[in-house]
């Protein structure tokens, strides 16, 4: 089973597909007294299970699920700074995960968890390497989602260290701006080893900050062009991590939209290859015979609608989003099968997908 490295989605993918399992989705709006806020609405949310699990489920196993989630909501610290919050439960399983991005309410009562929103949670995080370079010194920094951390390098990161070869100064580099030059270039290219063998550890897309000379220099020397992003010119050897992560934004959000257009072309050589199947008919039924490589879908995209038989789903009318529902959607079923027979799922823009009908699936074969 593929989960992409997040241990809680394959945590989730593993729980025994068992009814009823109960998704509670919330967000968390920034407030005074976030933890009692949330504290209520969680009551709340139980208070609504426990109605709709009662109309048809029986009462030993509705006292189960919710002596599961009475405990769960009891037990749980709501730490700040999160904008939803994932509950599932069923009699074999409970778990409450925080998430970083906005979601609607609703409740969903089914045979198996909705996951979308906890797998477009980790797909928004932010992972990559920044390389912030200087003449005089080098930062390095990564981002798994959080924030900015520095990451320290083997080697000293300090031209200085690379400042006390006499003899070659002597026979070479009489000339001390030369020398300078010299020194400079050994350390550029000191700093992109060290860049390498943290990527080895994290295969991370990398961004690089620095002046327009140190940038030209390091890009003619270095081995992992294919690695960098982007570029921001500038003196940042002395910002702050706000100031980095300000600066570098534009550019991020330059490649996220290559990375959509890349997805793209991607499609079409799919569809000229007659290994891509769009619309949700098309696709849930590839994925459930298991042929689904990579889906694309729309991150807003809902399909109501439920599992009658095997590779066939029947269609209900989307429900309005209100402050909970409990509409079953079938674009759900899609990302779990892709994931659990070992594909990858991407979100897409809102409208990007338009003309495959909001979702698509590369096939591993046609």
């Amino acid at each position: 089973m593929k989960a992409n490295g997040y241990p809680e989605i394959k945590e989730v993918l593993e729980v025994p597909h068992y009814r009823p399992a109960v998704s509670v989705i919330l967000p968390l709006r920034p407030k005074f007294g976030l933890e009692a806020e949330t504290q209520k609405e969680l009551k709340y949310a139980v208070e609504k299970t426990a109605r709709l699990l009662k109309e048809a489920y029986p009462a030993e196993i509705v006292a189960t699920v919710l002596h599961k989630m009475n405990a769960l909501v009891t037990a749980t610290d709501f730490p700040a700074g999160k904008k939803g919050l994932v509950l599932y439960a069923s009699p074999l399983f409970a778990k409450i995960y925080f998430l970083d991005t906005e979601v609607p309410e609703r409740i969903v009562i089914d045979d198996s968890f909705e996951i979308r929103d906890l797998i477009f949670n980790r797909k928004e995080e932010k992972h990559y390497l920044l390389f912030v370079l200087s003449g005089e010194k080098c930062k390095l920094y990564m981002h798994t989602g959080q924030q900015l951390m520095p990451v320290k390098l083997e080697g000293s990161n300090s031209v200085d260290a690379y400042w006390n070869d006499e003899v070659e100064r002597v026979a070479n580099f009489t000339d001390p701006v030369v020398y300078k030059a010299k020194q400079v270039e050994k350390f550029i290219r000191q700093m992109d080893k060290e860049l390498i063998q943290v990527l080895h550890h994290h295969p991370l897309p990398v961004f690089l900050m620095g002046s327009k000379p140190i940038i030209g220099l390091y890009n003619s020397i270095t081995h992992i062009k294919q690695e960098i992003k982007g570029i921001v010119e500038g003196n940042y050897e002395n910002a702050t991590i706000d100031e980095l992560t300000i600066a570098l934004q534009p550019v991020y959000n330059v490649w996220k939209k290559q990375q959509q257009h890349d997805l793209l072309h991607q499609i079409e050589a799919a569809s000229s290859q007659k290994k891509l199947s769009s619309g949700i008919q098309e696709v849930w039924k590839d994925a459930y015979e298991k042929k689904g490589r990579l889906l694309l879908v729309e991150k807003d995209y809902v399909a109501s609608g439920e599992h009658v038989a095997a590779g066939k789903i029947v269609y209900k009318p989307t429900v309005a989003q209100n402050d909970f529902h409990s509409a079953h959607d079938v674009v759900d079923d899609v990302i779990e099968m892709v994931l659990e027979n070992g594909g990858d799922v991407v979100f897409m823009e809102a409208g990007a997908l338009a003309g495959y009908g909001h979702i698509a699936l590369i096939k591993y074969y046609s």
